[in-house]
C-alpha cells in the first residue's frame, strides 16, 4: 500500500549549510518529499524549529556494519533480523543518517557472517510495510572470496535491486586484508569450535582462485545493473590492478597513504571510517584518517562500526582547518554521488527533502541531532 503524500514541510529560524558553502539564516520549505524553497515561501503544515541550530543535507553512510553488534549483541547470541533493522533505523536517526547502506559479510563463516544471515536481512527489508521507512535502507555485501557456493543467489539479489552495493574482501591468512590465523571473536559468533572453523577457513583458502574468477562474474552484475562495488582493505599492487580491472567504483580502507594516492589517480575516491577520525587513530593500527585527510588522499567518510562518530565526523574535521561545506561533503554528497544517488546531500530546490537539524558542538559538548527529516516528512525530533 503507497503511503501519502508527505505533507508541507518548513524547517525555520536555523542557519542553512549551502551548495555554494555559504551559511544563511534562511527558512527551507519542503512539498511532496523536495525541496521546494529555500529562503522565500510562506510557512505552513509541518514547521521544525531550528533555533541556534545548523540545517544541514542528511548524513549518507555508505558502509555500516554497527548492525552487526545489532544483529548479535553478544556473541553467539543473535537477534531476529526484523527486530535488528527496527533499532539500527532508531540508531541511525539519532545520528542524522537519513539513508544509510547496512553493512553485512557473505562470508565463508557460519554464524553471523553466513550467506543465511544476509538472507534474512533481504527477508526483512523485502517485508512490506504500510509506514513509511525511516531513514532510507539500502543493503551493503562484503563478499568475501573464499564463499564461492551460490553464485547465482548473490548475483540475482544484485540484478533485481535487492542489494546496492558490493565489496570484494578476503579476510583470511594470506588474503586482501592483513590477517592472521582465527581470533576468538570469529570461533565464538561463528557458532563452531575452533578446530571445525579452521578447517572451513582452510577450504575458503583453498578456492580463493575460484572466487577470483567469481568476482568479475559479481563485477559485471553490478555495473549493468548500476550497483556500486568498492575493495576493501587493499593493502598491495596487486590488490589495486585487481581493482582497476573489475572496475571498482571505490577503495575501502586502503593501508596506506601511498596506495590510496594510486588509487585515487586511477579515478577511485577513497573511503575511511569516522570512529578512527574521531577517536584520533585506528584501532587496528591502520591508516590514520587525520592523516589521510591532510595529505589530501581522504574523500568519503563512513560510519564503519560505530554510527554516532559519523555525525561528530565533520565537526572533527572542521576543527582541523576544514571548511564546514568540504567537511560535510564527506559525509553527506560525496557518499551519495559516489554510490551513484545524484539527487540528494544537498539544500537546494529540487533536491530530495532529506534534511538534519544539529545543534553543533560547544566547548565539551558535543553535536546532537534536533531533527531529522527523510522525503520530506518528520522522521525525528528531540525536543
Amino acid at each position: 500500500m503507497p503511503s501519502a503524500p508527505a505533507p508541507l514541510l518548513s524547517i525555520a529560524n536555523g542557519s542553512v549549510l549551502r551548495p555554494d558553502g555559504e551559511i544563511d539564516n534562511v527558512d527551507v520549505h519542503c512539498d511532496s518529499g523536495f525541496i521546494g524553497a529555500v529562503g522565500d515561501g510562506e510557512s505552513a503544515g509541518v514547521v521544525i524549529d531550528a533555533t541556534d541550530a545548523l540545517v544541514l543535507p542528511g548524513l549518507v553512510d555508505i558502509h555500516g556494519d554497527g548492525f552487526e553488534r545489532t544483529l548479535m549483541p553478544r556473541p553467539g547470541v543473535f537477534v531476529a533480523a526484523a527486530t535488528a533493522v527496527g533499532e539500527t533505523r532508531t540508531q541511525l536517526l539519532a545520528a542524522g543518517i537519513t539513508t544509510a547502506y547496512v553493512s553485512v559479510t557473505d562470508g565463508w563463516e557460519p554464524g553471523l557472517r553466513s550467506r543465511q544471515s544476509l538472507r534474512d536481512l533481504v527477508a526483512a527489508l523485502a517485508a512490506p510495510s504500510v509506514h513509511p521507512q525511516f531513514p532510507r535502507l539500502e543493503i551493503h555485501v562484503r563478499h568475501e572470496r573464499g564463499n564461492t557456493d551460490d553464485l547465482d543467489e548473490l548475483a540475482d539479489w544484485i540484478r533485481d535491486g535487492a542489494i546496492r552495493m558490493l565489496s570484494f574482501n578476503d579476510h583470511t591468512p594470506g588474503g586482501i586484508a592483513m590477517v592472521s590465523g582465527l581470533s576468538e571473536l570469529q570461533v565464538k559468533r561463528s557458532g563452531v569450535d575452533r578446530e571445525t572453523l579452521e578447517r572451513t577457513q582452510q577450504d575458503a583458502i583453498a578456492r580463493r582462485e575460484i572466487g577470483r574468477e567469481q568476482e568479475q562474474v559479481l563485477a559485471d552484475a553490478a555495473r549493468l545493473a548500476g550497483v556500486a562495488t568498492a575493495s576493501h582493505d587493499g593493502s598491495s599492487d596487486d590488490d589495486l590492478r585487481r581493482d582497476i580491472a573489475l572496475g571498482i567504483d571505490i577503495a575501502e580502507f586502503p593501508m596506506s597513504i601511498d596506495l590510496a594516492r594510486r588509487y585515487r589517480e586511477a579515478g577511485i575516491p577513497i573511503l575511511l571510517g569516522a570512529p578512527n577520525l574521531v577517536r584520533g587513530g585506528s584501532h587496528l593500527g591502520n591508516l590514520s584518517v587525520r592523516d589521510a585527510w591532510e595529505a589530501g588522499v581522504a574523500d568519503l567518510i563512513c560510519s564503519d562500526y560505530h554510527y554516532q562518530s559519523l555525525l561528530h565526523a565533520p565537526f572533527v574535521l572542521q576543527s582541523l582547518g576544514s571548511p564546514l561545506l568540504d567537511a560535510w561533503h564527506a559525509v553527506s554528497r560525496g557518499p551519495a554521488e559516489a554510490a551513484g544517488f545524484m539527487d540528494r546531500g544537498r539544500i537546494e530546490p529540487g533536491a530530495l527533502a532529506d534534511l538534519v537539524v544539529v545543534e553543533p558542538p560547544e566547548g565539551s559538548r558535543p553535536a546532537r541531532v534536533r531533527a531529522v527529516v527523510v522525503d520530506g516528512r518528520l522522521a525525528s525530533l528531540t525536543p
